[in-house]
């Protein structure tokens, strides 16, 4: 199970913030791939993040959107959970956490 800090905002809680600008809490990766969300705010109840997803690892085609926490849960290879929470990750502004072309760092 997925267990996000507690302190990320609760969803539409940055929506004002610019995108730069926002406090990106949590990283999660996909074991064996290069797919990585970076979490700006969650609703802990209904276990739906808002973030920045780049699945491909290249940035083209990164993106904002909504992701089911339990959807990423569900993702498994042979028994073992593909997406982990990045323990060691600090929380930094968005503008931090990605390179020019959009790719994550």
């Amino acid at each position: 199970m997925l267990k996000l800090p507690s302190n990320i905002p609760q969803l539409y809680a940055t929506e004002k913030v610019d995108v730069k600008d926002k406090t990106i809490h949590a990283r999660l990766f996909a074991l064996g791939s290069a797919a990585t969300w970076l979490i700006a705010e969650c609703d802990p109840v209904e276990r739906i993040a808002f973030g920045y997803a780049d699945l491909y690892g290249g940035g083209q085609d990164a993106e904002w959107g909504y992701v089911s926490i339990e959807e990423l849960e569900s993702l498994k290879f042979m028994g073992i959970p593909r997406v982990e929470l990045d323990a060691h990750f600090t929380p930094k502004r968005f503008a931090d956490c990605v390179r020019p072309d959009g790719s994550i760092i």
